[in-house]
């Protein structure tokens, strides 16, 4: 049986608790925790058991592990360490790693980029494989990051690193903007698939955009994939990433991540 989550970050400005128990009204089986390292990871662990849910995987902070400036680029390298020890406190399956949101220029040297990009995912991966934490990098699209925007580009990145502890995070919403072919680039990443995003063209449940992804959930069980499928969905209006939402955002949200789980297992029944 499939496992379906959802990430806490979409909430919004709510405390954990709150979204745990939202999580677990909507009726999913997990969900992707905030790696906020101030948190304390035994008393998110603690709240998941009462709510009889699982710390599917952990949403990283904003840093840059590829900046050309070296203080910039260790202090997000260390972030991602002291976080694989907090997740793995926390009980979680995986961590995500990924670019800084935001950066969608690089140095003007991408040759430079790729290396420090390379370096930096090696150290973190050394990491994982000594605490036997898995990592996924997620790919993300050009408008919130200038590196790794397509499955072809992360199966570059992984055949770089040589770690089975790292393989690739494909989101639905990204690959609608920058793959030609959701479905082909599912299938490039193949047994390199750790974990798959959810959310239709719009960022918003399925049915409310244009995605294919009745066609990309059938590919993740031609190609094998046993991974979590976790929603990461956004009610209309301004910038998502921004903690305090606007109207009754949270009512919205919760009626997204209800339609589409039940979407969704209507579709895993054939």
């Amino acid at each position: 049986m499939r496992e379906y989550g959802l990430c806490l970050w979409t909430f919004g400005d709510v405390d954990t608790q709150r979204k745990i128990k939202l999580a677990e009204e909507i009726g999913v089986d997990g969900v992707e925790v905030q790696g906020n390292l101030e948190d304390d990871p035994a008393e998110i662990k603690e709240l998941l058991k009462e709510y009889n849910l699982k710390a599917l995987s952990v949403t990283p902070d904003n840093v840059d592990i590829s900046s050309i400036d070296e203080k910039v680029r260790v202090d997000a390298v260390n972030y991602f360490l002291e976080l694989l020890i907090w997740a793995k406190e926390l009980g979680s399956g995986r961590i995500c790693l990924h670019g800084e949101v935001g950066k969608i220029t690089g140095s003007g040297n991408s040759d430079k980029d790729w290396e420090l990009l390379v370096k930096s995912t090696k150290q973190i991966v050394e990491k994982a494989e000594e605490l036997e934490m898995p990592i996924v990098y997620e790919v993300l699209n050009r408008y919130e990051n200038h590196q790794i925007v397509t499955s072809k580009e992360a199966k570059k990145l992984i055949d770089e690193v040589q770690s089975k502890y790292l393989t690739i995070l494909l989101d639905a919403y990204h690959m609608n903007i920058e793959e030609s072919s959701s479905v082909q680039a599912l299938k490039d990443a193949g047994e390199n698939l750790g974990v798959y995003h959810i959310a239709d063209s719009n960022r918003q449940a399925i049915g409310n955009g244009h995605a294919n992804l009745k066609e990309q959930v059938a590919v993740l069980g031609e190609i094998g994939y046993t991974g979590p499928v976790i929603m990461e969905m956004t009610a209309a209006g301004p910038n998502p990433f921004t903690p305090v939402k606007e109207g009754d955002y949270l009512g919205v949200i919760t009626a997204y991540y209800r339609a589409s789980l039940k979407q969704l297992k209507e579709w895993e029944k054939y």
